[in-house]
This record gives C-alpha cells, structure tokens and sequence, in this order.
C-alpha cells in the first residue's frame, strides 16, 4: 500500500492504490481547508474540483495520476503564478499510487 506524507503535520498514512487524496488527509485530521479565515471550511465544493480550495503540492509526480481536466482548467484560467505551478495539484482531484509527500497549505498545528 502507497505511504503518503503529509509534510507540514509530520505525519504518513497509508491508503489504498487509487486512493483519493482528499479522503486520505479528511480521515486522518490533515486540514486542508484553511484559507480565509477559516471560512473554506465551510464554504467548499466537497470535492468536486470547483473551489480549488483544497491545493496542495505533491511531489514525485508520477506517484499520482495525471492532471484532470479540471485542473488543467485550473491552469488555463488561474492567473495567479502558483495555479501554474505543476506540483500543484486539487487534493480532491488526485488519486494515489505510489509513495508520496505532500505539501498542504494550512500552518501545521502546535
């Protein structure tokens, strides 16, 4: 079974091959909805590619699927730099298949 990382909470979980991402970090307390004071908490797609509030960065790449076409639209529309970069990735868009560190964007618990 594939390790994921996640790195800013210090802490490998593993999941099934084809694992969601998103349902990786949710069942085990990675946060991953933490922007806007705390408001995309709430205020999100449930997985559904829209938000895009649930960015992370992967890394190796081919540890996980291709982009979808949703985040290729993602790249096409975001105008800002980061949308762009390649390793980052919609944690409710990726499925898990090798091991894998990843890179949330909430501050780490104390």
């Amino acid at each position: 079974m594939p390790k994921v990382t996640f790195v800013n909470e210090k802490r490998t979980v593993e999941v099934e091959r084809g694992a969601s991402l998103r349902y990786a970090a949710l069942e085990n307390d990675v946060p991953l909805y933490c922007m806007w004071f705390g408001l995309s908490k709430y205020a999100n797609c449930h997985g559904n590619g829209l938000c895009w509030t649930d960015r992370v960065r992967v890394s190796p790449a081919n540890a996980v699927n291709p982009r979808t076409p949703l985040e290729m639209a993602m790249n096409q529309v975001g105008t800002r730099r980061k949308n762009r970069n390649p390793a980052v990735r919609l944690a409710c868009q990726v499925q898990v298949f090798e091991d894998c560190e990843v890179v949330t964007r909430c501050k780490p618990r104390r």
